[in-house]
């Protein structure tokens, strides 16, 4: 699933804003720095991201390794 893996980089830079790049993950990001949230919990206090949205990125972030995902039951 994750695409970059084959991908090279002149500078870190580069690998950086590829994987935190584009108008909502530093959001979430920033979010997720003041603790763990529920995917509802995020929704919740960024009113403007669709869910597709927030699931897609979340989604990608978890893929990179930059968060975890915890499934509750």
């Amino acid at each position: 699933m994750n695409t970059r893996t084959n991908k090279k980089y002149n500078i870190s830079v580069e690998a950086t804003l590829d994987v935190i790049g584009g108008k909502w993950k530093c959001v979430i990001l920033c979010h997720l720095t003041h603790g763990k949230k529920r995917t509802s919990d995020l929704k919740r206090i960024m009113p403007n991201i669709t869910q597709k949205m927030l699931t897609q990125q979340l989604r990608e972030l978890e893929a990179d390794g930059i968060v975890n995902r915890i499934t509750y039951h």
